[in-house]
């Protein structure tokens, strides 16, 4: 397959000939494939048809759940392609291809998926600059065909030893109610959360709702340097139960109004220099009270291959869409009076032949004595090219007003200053630009994934210091890496080995990482 960008469906439609819209459907055909195709001599071998055996084909019943549309009902290119980015979106199916095609009385549907490898037993390890982290991670996110995901993860890592069980169903009882189950013990704590919701399923659905509830009792930390220099136990509680309507709207623009109950409660106990001596922390706070939202998504996507991996396809949305809420404690509620919170969010991108630009906006705060507290403006663009060899380069800034004190904007390898160690500079405000050049080297190993090599620059800087120094001023690394995309794994699995040199000549910092950094 091409490492090029694939412009399947643009402007929300799956290309059908004209005189098939409208017309009804007399028959949908689901066309299921394995992992591997074992009609191929190339993976014809014993590990394929072990692996083929081992994982369970996705169900046909839970592909046609996932589809926006039945037999008998006119035939609609929007629904098939949003049905093709909901399986898509799945992480479990890719490709995914639905096409139509005359017959006598009608139009018959295709649907064509190819299964991805979706059982992730073995070791974890991870190593960002200075920290470390490892464990065991046993999950299936298929489980027996029907997309429930089961996951027990034992991990260790800079901050805490735990082990985490988790549970997740987007179709509850053979419904569209999605159901989520969290609980985690950990050496400095507890977490559990519940979550079930009938959701904004697709951009036609005219109704959702539902109710959420977590409590978390964990030891957080503020670093300097890369090293952990205060600490403190944070116990919070977040509560809500929402509905939410679409709203009449031209064509392709989707609105969406959402209202709802929420309750947010956290306490603060021994706050500490590590070193000895007290810190202050944030005062104690309850907000309990009515949340108002307002949505709106723009049904413009398009599909790529060679975004962020080489092979993968991706739906990649244009937008404008953006999207706002406030919620104000009530004390009648039992919440404290004068405090309310808000978030919004903007994003608007193109995809001009090869190059994906992109612009995003969030804010995020909350109001108290008529003051913002906790604010924090992000804002981030960015330029990529798509294909074989490409080109990154982003510029993000993250500023903060009167945060709160258990909370820090630092910088480091983590956050996108690679040749230095994570949390290594202090801040309530950063900014950051990566520059990147990736080139895949020859084509899939062994039908498992495509390699290739990477090249980095990063600038970046902090500014309001907390609890020890920052930046100073812009500091910058460059740095080399070999990337690793794996072909059959669900979701978009990028292992990434990099080596990184700061300005300051101290010596490298490796990252071997799972995932996209950015």
């Amino acid at each position: 397959m091409l490492a090029l960008v694939l412009c399947l469906a643009l402007g929300g439609e799956v290309p059908v000939e004209p005189h098939l819209v409208g017309a009804p459907i007399v028959a949908i055909r689901i066309v299921r494939h394995d992992v591997f195709d074992l009609d191929d001599p190339a993976t014809a071998a014993w590990p394929y048809r072990l692996a083929d055996k081992l994982h369970v084909l996705s169900k046909e019943g839970y592909i046609r759940s996932m589809l926006l549309f039945r037999e008998g009902e006119p035939l609609d290119p929007a629904r098939l392609a949003e049905s093709e980015r909901l399986l898509r979106e799945s992480g479990l199916l890719n490709p995914v291809t639905i096409t139509a095609h005359a017959v006598p009385g009608g139009a018959e549907v295709v649907v064509e998926t190819r299964d991805q490898w979706t059982t992730r037993p073995g070791l974890r390890y991870g190593k960002t600059g200075n920290r470390t982290s490892y464990g065991l991670d046993l999950s299936e996110s298929n489980f027996l065909g029907w997309g429930k995901h089961v996951e027990l993860d034992i991990r260790s890592d800079a901050e805490r030893r735990s082990w985490t069980a988790i549970y997740r169903d987007p179709l509850f009882l053979s419904t569209r109610w999605r159901l989520e189950l969290a609980h985690q013990d950990a050496s400095d704590g507890k977490t559990e959360a519940v979550a079930v919701a009938y959701p904004f399923f697709s951009l036609l659905t005219p109704l959702a709702g539902g109710a959420n509830w977590r409590h978390a009792r964990l030891k957080e930390y503020l670093y300097s340097d890369g090293k952990k220099v205060v600490s403190g136990g944070v116990e919070a509680r977040t509560y809500g139960v929402w509905g939410g309507v679409r709203v009449p709207s031209p064509e392709p623009t989707v609105d969406r109004l959402t209202v709802g109950f929420f309750g947010e409660e956290l306490h603060y106990s021994g706050w500490a220099y590590r070193r000895g001596g007290s810190y202050e922390p944030p005062p104690d706070r309850k907000l309990v009270g009515l949340e108002v939202g307002w949505q709106r998504q723009v049904d413009n996507w398009v599909v790529v291959q060679g975004l962020r991996g080489w092979q993968r396809q991706e739906d990649a949305a244009l937008g404008p869409n953006w999207s706002a809420a406030v919620g104000i404690s009530l004390p009648s509620l039992g919440g404290e009076a004068g405090r309310a919170r808000f978030s919004g969010e903007f994003f608007a991108a193109s995809l001009v032949r090869r190059a994906y630009r992109w612009v995003e906006v969030q804010l995020t705060g909350r109001l108290e004595d008529q003051r913002p507290h906790n604010t924090v403006l992000r804002g981030e663009v960015g330029l990529k090219t798509t294909g074989r060899r490409s080109f990154l380069l982003r510029g993000v800034a993250d500023v903060g007003y009167r945060l709160d004190r258990d909370r820090q904007l630092t910088l480091g390898a983590d956050t996108g200053l690679r040749g230095w160690d994570p949390d290594t500079f202090d801040g309530t405000s950063r900014a950051v630009i990566n520059l990147e050049w990736r080139q895949q080297i020859g084509g899939e190993i062994l039908h498992l994934g495509v390699l290739g090599l990477t090249a980095f620059a990063d600038a970046g800087r902090t500014w309001g210091a907390r609890v020890g120094p920052g930046t100073e001023g812009w500091r910058g690394d460059v740095g080399v890496g070999l990337l690793f995309e794996s072909t059959r794994a669900s979701i978009l699995r990028m292992t990434r080995l990099e080596v990184g040199f700061g300005d300051d000549g101290s010596g490298p910092v490796v990252l071997l990482l799972s995932g996209s950094l950015f």
